[in-house]
């Protein structure tokens, strides 16, 4: 009877210790469920989070421009300068337009409204993101120091009136004199801003359609050039460059000349190179 009762006491034991055993690895499973469900989800709320944080530093960067991308969103002196006027461009043959001949002092005045004479001053902060010949003309102290700058598009604008007033040499007498007696000048001048425009024109690349209509009298169909776009603010530009520009009345000839008491880097013709030094 006692040989029996310790063998009937093994299994018992053994059973025991499974039981613990079963309980043990149920409870590590019970906690490690508590801890996936309570875990898991802050880890993708952390991931998340640092998901958004990078699409938001990421987009902040984007916004931040250096300006070197034709064309762009963001100009040294004038910061943000989206397309956001919608206009609707006049190119009717026939239309009036202040800026159209036959030229006279009205015509005249309307043009000098949106080309300002005279440069404006930069800082020398602002030059050093140009990436432009490093030797570009300083303004002289008495002036507010900084480098000598114009906005392109003034530059752009003088170049089309200057094409236009060739074509009315009876109105314009001076500068078709100019044209006579400075041929070769003359004709370098009207080369270049036709170039300009031509490749400011092609780094815009507009690819706004424009439609045909039938037009009375007409056997093929007519472009209409009267088309909508998304125009920046002109008139910014006029206003930092009257903030900015460099006062003439300081100077004996209304505009500064070279500097005397310090020495400048003379080239043949004004570099393509920032870094050229002759």
């Amino acid at each position: 009877m006692g040989s029996q009762s310790e063998d009937d006491d093994f299994p018992a034991s053994s059973d025991a210790s499974l039981l613990q055993d079963d309980i043990r690895v149920g409870s590590r499973r019970e906690r490690l469920g508590l801890f996936s469900r309570i875990a898991i989800p802050w880890w993708l709320h952390l991931l998340l989070l640092a998901l958004s944080l990078t699409f938001l530093i990421t987009g902040i960067a984007l916004r931040i421009d250096d300006g070197s991308h034709c064309p762009g969103d963001w100009y040294p002196m004038i910061g943000h300068h989206p397309p956001l006027k919608t206009v609707r461009f006049d190119g009717s043959f026939d239309r009036s337009s202040s800026f159209k001949g036959p030229p006279s002092p009205s015509v005249d005045a309307a043009w000098a409204k949106i080309l300002p004479v005279g440069g404006m001053s930069i800082p020398e902060t602002v030059f050093q993101t140009l990436n432009a010949s490093r030797f570009a003309s300083k303004v002289p102290d008495i002036a507010g120091g900084g480098r000598l700058a114009l906005f392109e598009a003034i530059h752009q604008i003088h170049c089309v009136k200057s094409l236009w007033m060739s074509t009315y040499p009876d109105y314009y007498v001076d500068e078709y004199k100019f044209s006579q007696e400075e041929p070769e000048e003359w004709r370098e001048h009207m080369d270049h801003c036709a170039d300009m425009l031509r490749q400011k024109l092609m780094c815009d690349a507009d690819a706004t359609l424009l439609t045909y209509n039938w037009i009375k009298n007409h056997y093929g169909p007519h472009p209409n050039f009267n088309v909508q776009h998304k125009c920046r603010d002109y008139d910014r530009i006029l206003e930092e460059a009257e903030r900015h520009k460099v006062d003439g009345s300081l100077f004996p000839k209304g505009y500064f000349i070279r500097p005397t008491d310090t020495s400048v880097v003379d080239f043949e013709e004004p570099p393509f190179d920032p870094e050229a030094s002759e």
